[in-house]
């Protein structure tokens, strides 16, 4: 069996629709069980661990479960042991439930439920995890152990003064190591939970801020920082663990210019003695250098040196090889892009000497990690897929291992050739697989959606091609409604992706899942334009000064192409979707044409000199915009590209969602955008959400963000005869939760 053959081995019902499928809702999406956080693997490579989260819309809660599965069985029997249910915790979803200490605390008995996270191995049968008190934000390390076929109840190993997160363990040395966020000025734990509590006691709250950047993402910088810090635990009988000592900052004195902000990719050496982590030096350039390094730490917190200092971009997914003496990882050369090539470098320790592997591959790897001594595993994006391939050190020569739908994480199983992958498709949510370094070939270990994908018709994706600009092939997928018929006409859903510098892949996801617009009776259809990933640095770099140039001009042409390819998609019924880049081509749409008969701008950009004003990471406009704004011939640029300059042009009814967290492309956005659509009187309406950031995550909210965006494209490409009310068996079903009760 192919590897394409086993994501879509789905049971022939689930291909057409009938007696015992039906079409996919965002009831349906919402309540699908996810992975959260990392996989754990035994030491042992015999069993793993993980959590699983679920959301119920009929109890409005969420459920977070830990769960341990075989391997051992799997290999032999060529499936998976059965998952065991350690923990499960569930809360109320909503907003302001009626009493917030009922989720945490039994009202009988007044003990507290674990919410379980973070799950790390001990032993080979004993599992940790981390548990966070809500009330004081206190982290507590718990263990359990099984034994005679069960686990025992959890114990607490160590509790923490503040959260942590970013758990590692090392069998070997007995190191735990951990990230937390610390005062500038303490090193402590407890000295930070203090001052978090006298923070708590003032009167005003007041915040000032002397350089950028201000906020990130969703969250205003405070004075703490993320700093790295173990912890080293000793084995009492029956595998009972204690800390011995306190937890040592590793990297507090690693910089004599101030303290370093540690991110979430470090990793531990084989031998549990050093760590190697990223991080940026300290400095005022934070908001316009992508610049981070690598730094080399042991673990007693002796010394912290970066492997690869001097100039660079943005540096990333440091590993060791088998033996501790090499540190693989990769970075970019260019100081300002966060989208240029990553390059994968490779450190020796005892020289002191760094060689780059694959310097001519025109690809841009995300995650290595080490085969064996000579050989590197990558997984990296190439035309809509999201592979796996074997680099050779020496030569640079590619040996692909998985190369169709999505690989996510990738870790080795040790004493063994084989690794453990999760794995998706556009119509296959993910599971766990392991995969043959040798051969490729893949066993199925886990099924966490089996209903999804055995009584719901999920859209198989075609590749389609079309000619851009500058001649470039524009690549892409089509999904058909359920029950198609080539002899009826159908609306199109055009979806336009993010980032710019992303693309679409055949992978599932929990946000602008295609399927979701199929389902709803659109024939749908996503691109990649001039500035999307994997298919190479080039074609990437093609949307730089160019943001409604070349991509608008190849996703017009590719448009025309596939209306003249496929005569069932209705010319009078097209509707454009797009969120962050594409709710600014959205925007620049509305401007320059009249084709579609409605629009969905989500998270897009207003105006291109506010948002340099506004936004976080200023190195991303000023690399795209060729300078700054307040720069009179960058000015020319910014002021070329700008969707505000063509608002008199604007038409086409459009559907605007915005969130108030979102601070990389803030709500005047778009505020903005609506203001300048209704004021003309342009058929608009605001969707707003006060707690979301520019994803809309909380599964209340995505049901109420579906019910919106459907109804509104529905509404204006509708058709009695072939509407996508009426295109399936049954009536499509936009409901939100909560508007019944």
């Amino acid at each position: 069996m192919t590897i394409g053959q086993l994501v879509r081995s789905l049971p022939a019902a689930a291909f057409v629709l009938g007696a015992l499928a039906r079409p996919f809702t965002p009831e349906d999406l919402v309540q699908t069980n996810r992975f959260s956080g990392d996989v754990a693997v035994s030491p042992n490579s015999a069993s793993i661990a993980y959590i699983q989260a679920r959301y119920s819309i009929e109890e409005k809660r969420q459920y977070t479960q830990l769960f341990v599965q075989s391997l051992a069985d799997g290999h032999r029997h060529h499936g998976s042991g059965h998952p065991v249910k350690v923990i499960e915790f569930s809360a109320d979803a909503r907003p302001n439930p009626p009493s917030a200490r009922e989720e945490v605390e039994d009202e009988l008995t007044g003990k507290k439920h674990l919410k379980p996270s973070q799950p790390i191995w001990l032993s080979d049968s004993s599992l940790g995890f981390v548990a966070t008190d809500p009330d004081t934000g206190k982290s507590t390390l718990y263990s359990v152990k099984s034994g005679k076929g069960r686990w025992s109840k959890p114990r607490p190993v160590v509790a923490m003064a503040v959260p942590i997160s970013d758990l590692h363990f090392s069998v070997e040395s007995g190191i735990l190591a951990f990230t937390a966020e610390v005062y500038n000025g303490t090193d402590s734990l407890v000295e930070t939970a203090k001052l978090d509590y006298h923070e708590k006691l003032r009167a005003d709250t007041g915040q000032t801020y002397d350089d950028l950047w201000v906020r990130h993402w969703d969250t205003f910088v405070s004075s703490k920082l993320p700093q790295i810090y173990t912890l080293p635990l000793k084995t009492r009988a029956k595998d009972h663990f204690k800390p011995k000592g306190e937890p040592i900052n590793i990297i507090s004195d690693a910089n004599a210019n101030g303290r370093l902000e540690a991110s979430n990719s470090f990793t531990l050496s084989p031998s549990g003695r050093h760590i190697a982590f990223v991080a940026k030096y300290p400095g005022h350039d934070y908001a316009w250098k992508t610049t981070s390094h690598v730094y080399l730490a042991a673990v007693d917190g002796s010394g912290a040196e970066p492997i690869n200092p001097g100039k660079g971009g943005a540096s990333s997914s440091p590993a060791f090889n088998h033996d501790g003496t090499k540190i693989a990882y990769v970075q970019m050369a260019a100081t300002t892009y966060e989208a240029d090539r990553n390059q994968i470098k490779v450190y020796d320790i005892a020289q002191q000497t760094t060689v780059e592997v694959a310097a001519d591959w025109d690809r841009s790897p995300s995650h290595v990690l080490w085969s064996d001594s000579e050989t590197l595993l990558v997984t990296y994006n190439e035309w809509g897929r999201n592979k796996l391939s074997k680099v050779d050190i020496a030569t640079g020569a590619i040996t692909p291992i998985v190369t169709e739908h999505s690989v996510g994480s990738v870790q080795q199983l040790p004493g063994t050739n084989k690794l453990l992958i999760d794995y998706s498709a556009l119509d296959s949510p993910p599971d766990l697989y392991t995969v043959s370094i040798d051969d490729g070939s893949m066993t199925r270990v886990s099924q966490l959606n089996p209903k999804l994908t055995s009584e719901i018709f999920l859209s198989p994706p075609e590749d389609v091609a079309f000619t851009g600009a500058d001649n470039s092939t524009i690549h892409g997928f089509l999904l058909r409604p359920p029950n198609f018929d080539s002899q009826k006409k159908y609306p199109l859903a055009f979806v336009i992706h993010g980032g710019p510098q992303s693309s679409f892949t055949d992978g599932w996801s929990p946000r602008w899942n295609l399927n979701i617009f199929a389902a709803a009776g659109f024939v749908t259809v996503a691109l990649d334009p001039q500035g999307s990933t994997g298919y190479g640095q080039n074609f990437t770099d093609a949307i730089r000064n160019q943001w409604g140039g070349k991509p608008y001009e190849s996703l017009m042409r590719s448009l025309e192409q596939l209306l003249e390819e496929h005569p069932y998609i209705d010319r009078n019924r097209l509707a454009a979707l797009g969120a962050s880049y594409g709710g600014y081509m959205i925007n620049w749409i509305n401007g320059h044409s009249n084709v579609f008969k409605a629009l969905v701008n989500h998270d897009g950009m207003f105006s291109t000199v506010s948002t340099y004003y506004s936004t976080e990471e200023l190195y991303f406009p000023e690399t795209e915009f060729e300078g700054v704004p307040f720069d009179e011939k960058a000015r020319e640029n910014y002021e070329r590209w700008s969707p505000e300059r063509y608002v008199k042009n604007w038409k086409t009814p459009t559907l605007v969602v915005h969130s108030e967290k979102d601070y990389r492309l803030v709500v005047s956005e778009g505020l903005s955008t609506f203001t300048a659509l209704r004021r003309q009187g342009v058929p608009a309406r605001l969707l707003y959400f006060p707690d979301e950031n520019h994803w809309v995550l909380k599964p209340a909210n995505s049901l109420r963000w579906h019910q919106e965006v459907l109804a509104w494209i529905s509404k204006w490409t509708s058709d009695e005869s072939t509407s996508p009310a009426t295109a399936l068996d049954e009536p499509a079903r936009f409901r939100v939760q909560g508007n019944d009760d």
